[in-house]
């Protein structure tokens, strides 16, 4: 590991940018703190190339401008590892996504390593190192910080550069670039970080949903959200999701009804709860014809459980074939959706999906393919 080298002024950050815009590709790493507060709380920028790398400390009062320069370079190849927090961080502090970027955990995917793999697993595989976690949940606010936490959050991008090219270089043998490009450019799609207050309430779950029920919860929850933002404290700190779910299905008419609803939470000021009465009014004059249609996800969908098994088991089949990890292909919901004759619009019959799952769907769904157990392996029958 080189020296740790930790960057709290303007002038040195400029000597930095310098060096930095020169390189063809960086890795790039984030530590943040995000548990009282809506935003994410930015603590540290690391970044590397193959010949140096530096930590900027944004709680120094630096001018971060330089960085917000650097991540919007195009000529800069811009790497991570699970980079979706991170890309959210810097949306949120610039309004921009990096680009262009690449994510080591996506590329992973393509190449026979699994679901999600983890960032220590993949820096074990490719360099042989074994990453000690133990600064990963440290309190990232503090200062000074120790040296163990320097050393761990410079060594996560010193190795995510030499991680990079080798991980690039299976994808490119296995034919697969093509795919992880078109994977992480979907991955870095804007309207991911950009959230709309009105369209939160599809994030919470509610079982066997109603319309009238679903139009009250999409008001509530876009009240919740433009307070949180305004009072910069997360959703669940003001009021959970099953609690907004359960005043839009009671949909209560004063404070008294409103505070007999177990969980409501104490911290809730008079001000809040007359907001939360107006809200449930307002929504409730909204035109029928208005009102949210129900999710295809939330739907109970009657599908016979021995063919949503049988789907899976060809799911299985097509990832060990493939390589590639069974979430990247389809999930559950998509599969349900397939047996009840929705297959429209779904990606798994679109691109690399149709080529290594769909088009095997369709033909199990035709019965022109079935399975048999051979040297003790599922293997794929063609009638």
């Amino acid at each position: 590991m080189n020296k740790i080298n930790i960057i709290r002024d303007n002038d040195t950050l400029k000597e930095f940018y310098d060096k930095c815009i020169k390189e063809k590709v960086l890795a790039i790493d984030t530590e943040f703190i995000r548990e009282n507060t809506y935003y994410p709380v930015l603590c540290l920028v690391q970044i590397a190339s193959e010949t140096f790398s530096a930590i900027i400390d944004p709680l120094s009062k630096i001018n971060m401008e330089p960085i917000w320069e650097l991540l919007s370079n195009k000529e800069i190849l811009k790497v991570f590892h699970a980079g979706k927090q991170d890309l959210e961080i810097f949306f949120n502090l610039t309004g921009k996504i990096p680009e262009p970027i690449y994510d080591t955990q996506v590329a992973a995917m393509f190449c026979g390593l699994g679901d999600q793999v983890s960032y220590d697993v993949l820096v074990n595989k490719f360099l042989g190192l074994t990453l000690t976690k133990e600064s990963q949940f440290s309190n990232w606010l503090q200062r000074p910080l120790t040296k163990k936490q320097l050393q761990y959050a410079l060594l996560d991008v010193e190795c995510l550069i030499k991680v990079f090219p080798l991980i690039k270089k299976m994808t490119k043998d296995n034919k697969r670039e093509g795919w992880v490009e078109k994977e992480i450019k979907y991955f870095a799609n804007e309207q991911s970080y950009n959230i709309n207050p009105n369209e939160v309430w599809q994030r919470i779950k509610i079982k066997n949903p109603k319309r009238d029920v679903l139009n009250v919860l999409k008001f509530l929850a876009e009240w919740r959200e433009i307070e949180c933002k305004k009072r910069n404290i997360p959703r669940n700190r003001l009021i959970r999701n099953e609690i907004l779910v359960n005043l839009s299905q009671l949909k209560p008419k004063d404070i008294f009804s409103i505070n007999k609803i177990r969980g409501i939470p104490k911290t809730l000021s008079n001000n809040d709860l007359n907001n939360i009465l107006n809200v449930i009014k307002t929504s409730q004059k909204i035109d029928l014809s208005k009102w949210p249609k129900i999710p295809k996800h939330s739907k109970k969908l009657n599908v016979n459980k021995e063919s949503l098994d049988l789907l899976k088991l060809l799911l299985s089949y097509c990832s060990r074939e493939s390589g590639l990890a069974e979430k990247l292909i389809a999930n559950t919901d998509e599969l349900r959706l397939i047996l009840d004759g929705q297959k429209k619009d779904l990606k798994i019959f679109n691109g690399w999906r149709n080529e290594i799952f769909g088009k095997f769907v369709n033909l199990l769904l035709m019965g022109k393919i079935g399975f048999a157990i051979k040297n003790k392996k599922i293997k794929l029958l063609e009638f």
